[in-house]
């Protein structure tokens, strides 16, 4: 994961970059995730939240993606064992973005 960017506050974007490759996943909580190569105007100034993932989880390798039961939750693991993160995206009406 190269960085973390807010649109608003219920839509964020992971930039994931190596030599010669670079995607955007778009999570907006309550509504889709994808992959996307458009790029989106960003906030100048980032939330308290983006600062938040970007402390944690900038510079950690994506190592899971998974379902949470047959909920609409999907868990984004970033790194492993016990220095690993979790990314919860709820996909639900109201859904949210947890760390």
């Amino acid at each position: 994961l190269t960085n973390v960017y807010d649109i608003n506050s219920r839509v964020y974007i992971l930039k994931f970059a190596r030599k010669g490759f670079k995607c955007f996943l778009l999570l907006e909580s309550g509504l889709r995730f994808h992959l996307t190569s458009y790029e989106r105007d960003k906030s100048s100034v980032p939330s308290n939240y983006t600062m938040k993932l970007r402390k944690h989880i900038r510079t950690r390798r994506l190592t899971a993606i998974e379902q949470l039961g047959c909920d609409r939750c999907v868990d984004l693991t970033f790194g492993r064992g016990e220095n690993s993160f979790h990314l919860i995206l709820e996909l639900y009406v109201s859904g949210n973005l947890l760390l």
